[in-house]
C-alpha cells in the first residue's frame, strides 16, 4: 500500500481540514445537494456525531504518534514512514474515501495537497463517515450445532492467509503462489482494506482472486471477519463477499474423520465473540475425536501486545482450550511460529499482503513463547516484511504445514505432531 494513503501526518492533516470543512457553515450544505438524501442522514445529531467521532480519532492519532513513531530502516540505511494502517474506524474511512477520491480523479491522479472543501470531497468523505451512525449489518446466527458445516477432504490441501485485502502488487503475487499450489480451500483470516467497503470487496478481494488466485470451480473460498471489515458496518462483507463465495456466515466449521478447521468472527465484536458463538462452538468441540485447529482473525495473546489477553476473546475460550489442538491468527502483520502457550499451538500468520517491518530483537512481553518469527526484508521496491502464507495438507490423520512466501519459498515446516 502506498503512499500518500498510508502516511500518517497527511492523513492526519486530511482529516482535520474535513472535519473542520464539515463543521464550517457551508460545509454540510455542500455535500447534501450533491448527495442522494435517502442515503445520508441529515439530522444535526448524526451531523454532530460523526464531527465528534472524527475529532476523538484525530486525537487519538495525535496521541499515537507521540507513543508510537512509526519508522522502518531502508536498504540503504535510511529512514522512512512505515504505512500506516490505523486501527481506527473513522481513519480508515477516511482513507477509503481517500482512495475513492483518487480512482474518481481525472486520469487517477490527484494533487498534494487538495481542497477539502471540495464538494465533490466532501460528498465521498461524508458517504464514507456515515458508517459512524448507521449502525453494523446484522449478525448472522446459527440455528443448530450443525449449521454452517461444510466437508473437508481426507486429502484436501488448505492456504491459509491473513490481513491479505490490499489489491496491492504484493497482495497479486501471494495469491498466485497460492494458485500454484492447487489447494482445494482458501481460507482469508480477515481485513479487506481500508474499510471493507463494497468497493474494496470487489476490487480488492474479488477481482483479485480473479485474476490471480485459484479458479473458485476447482478451489472453495472462505473468508473470516476482520476489524477492518467492520469499519463501514460489515455491510461490504456481509452483502457483498459472503454471497460470492458461497459462505453462510462469518463462522464455519471444515470437517472430515480427522480434523477440523474452526473458523470464528472475532471482528463484528472487536477482538471478541459475538453471541451466540460460542455456543455453537462449545458443540463443535464437545466430544470430538477429530483434532481442532481454530482459525480467527484477532489473536489470543501475543509477545508483542499486552492487551491481546485481556480482551473478550479469551475470557471466552479459555475453558474451551483443552480441547483446542492449535490456533491460527493474523492481525498482527507477521509470521510469527509460536511456542505452544495454555496447551495450545499457536500460530501468527498475519503477514498476507501489508507492507510492515517485524519487530527485531526480544519480544517485550517473553511470557508468551516464540520459536521463530520471519525477519526476512522483501526485497524493492516493495520493502518492508516479506508476505506469504500457510499451506496444509492433509493425508487422513496426518497434516504437513508448510509457511511460503510470496517468491515461492518455504520459510518454516512442521508435521501433525507440531
Amino acid at each position: 500500500m502506498t503512499l500518500p494513503l498510508t502516511d500518517r501526518r497527511l492523513l492526519i492533516e486530511i482529516a482535520a481540514a474535513t472535519l473542520e470543512a464539515l463543521r464550517s457553515s457551508n460545509g454540510f450544505v455542500a455535500f447534501a445537494e450533491s448527495s442522494v438524501p435517502s442515503e445520508i442522514p441529515q439530522d444535526q445529531a448524526s451531523r454532530d456525531i460523526i464531527a465528534n467521532t472524527l475529532s476523538s480519532a484525530l486525537d487519538w492519532a495525535r496521541m499515537e504518534q507521540e507513543v508510537h513513531p512509526s519508522t522502518q530502516e531502508t536498504v540503504d540505511g535510511g529512514v522512512q514512514a512505515e504505512p500506516y494502517i490505523p486501527s481506527n474506524q473513522a481513519l480508515s474511512l477516511i482513507q477509503s474515501a481517500y482512495a475513492e477520491y483518487i480512482e474518481t480523479s481525472a486520469g487517477g491522479v490527484l494533487e498534494i495537497p487538495f481542497d477539502p472543501a471540495d464538494p465533490g470531497w466532501l460528498t465521498i468523505a461524508y458517504e464514507k463517515l456515515k458508517a459512524l451512525v448507521r449502525g453494523n449489518h446484522r449478525f448472522i446466527k446459527h440455528s443448530s450445532a450443525s449449521s454452517f458445516q461444510y466437508p473437508l477432504g481426507e486429502d484436501a490441501v488448505v492456504a491459509v492467509v491473513g490481513d491479505w485485502g490490499t489489491g496491492q502488487p504484493t497482495a497479486e503475487r501471494v495469491m498466485e503462489r497460492i494458485r500454484d499450489c492447487k489447494p482445494t480451500h482458501v481460507i482469508h483470516l480477515g481485513d479487506i482494506y481500508y474499510s471493507g467497503t463494497p468497493h474494496e470487496v470487489q476490487t480488492r478481494f474479488l477481482d483479485v482472486i480473479a485474476k490471480h488466485g485459484p479458479a473458485q470451480a476447482d478451489c472453495r473460498y472462505f473468508s473470516l471477519n476482520g476489524n477492518h471489515d467492520m469499519y463501514s458496518g460489515g455491510y461490504g462483507y456481509f452483502d457483498s463477499l459472503l454471497p460470492k463465495l458461497g459462505q453462510d456466515a462469518s463462522y464455519f466449521n471444515l470437517r472430515n474423520e480427522y480434523w477440523q478447521l474452526v473458523g470464528l468472527d472475532s471482528g463484528y465484536e472487536d477482538y471478541g465473540l459475538q453471541d451466540p458463538q460460542r455456543d455453537w462452538l462449545v458443540a463443535q468441540l464437545d466430544g470430538k475425536s477429530s483434532k481442532s485447529i481454530v482459525l480467527s482473525h484477532h489473536q489470543l495473546f501475543s509477545p508483542y501486545e499486552s492487551r491481546a489477553a485481556n480482551r473478550t476473546l479469551l475470557k471466552k475460550t479459555a475453558a474451551l482450550l483443552p480441547e483446542v489442538f492449535a490456533w491460527f491468527w493474523g492481525h498482527e502483520h507477521k509470521c510469527i511460529i509460536l511456542g505452544e502457550n495454555m496447551g495450545i499451538k499457536p500460530r501468527c500468520i498475519g503477514h498476507g499482503a501489508i507492507p510492515v517491518t517485524v519487530p527485531y530483537g526480544p519480544a517485550p512481553f517473553p511470557a508468551i513463547p516464540i520459536e521463530k518469527v520471519d525477519e526476512r526484508s522483501a526485497p524493492p521496491p516493495d520493502g518492508g516484511g516479506i508476505h506469504g502464507f500457510a499451506l496444509l495438507r492433509f493425508a487422513g490423520p496426518n497434516l504437513r504445514i508448510s509457511y511460503l512466501d510470496e517468491f515461492g519459498g518455504e520459510f518454516w515446516a512442521e508435521s501433525s505432531g507440531f
